[in-house]
């Protein structure tokens, strides 16, 4: 996968593409927060720190995931080798999902009332507009034709 990267600062509110398409980018969320320069490089420092953690277990899933599908492309499937895959997944989802909600809280820590007040409105106007879901697309689009991601 191909990212472009923006390489305005938060504050700036920089537009762009990249893997959220075309506007904003995943930064954005902090873009009208009137971040303090201290506050900047401290969520830097943290983000920075997250994605060290997280690269590792995303790289992970992807194995797992792909040692599913070829569990699951096999003539004589075998299901107890299925299910171990299905739950390192679902560990290794556990264990990322903890890390983002401890990142999350670290991030908020730094924010004073006023700004984690206007992020937590800005996160609700997202969700009720149909900003939210893995990949970044708006509403229901997605996999096309009713089928899903897979394709089943």
């Amino acid at each position: 996968m191909l990212t472009a990267v923006n390489a305005q600062s938060p504050r700036q509110g920089g537009r762009g593409t990249g893997h959220y398409g075309a506007g904003e980018g995943k930064g954005h969320q902090f873009a009208r927060l009137e971040l303090t320069e201290e506050q900047e490089a401290q969520i830097t420092t943290l983000r920075t720190e997250h994605y060290k953690e997280v690269t590792p277990q995303k790289n992970k899933m992807a194995e797992l995931k792909a040692r599913e599908r070829t569990l699951l492309s096999e003539e004589n499937v075998d299901m107890k080798a299925v299910n171990k895959a299905i739950d390192e997944q679902t560990d290794l989802m556990n264990s990322m999902k903890k890390l983002q909600v401890e990142h999350q809280l670290s991030v908020k820590s730094i924010l004073t009332d006023e700004q984690v007040m206007k992020l937590q409105q800005r996160r609700q106007f997202a969700r009720r507009d149909g900003f939210h879901g893995k990949s970044g697309h708006r509403g229901n689009g997605g996999a096309g034709m009713g089928r899903g991601r897979r394709g089943i």
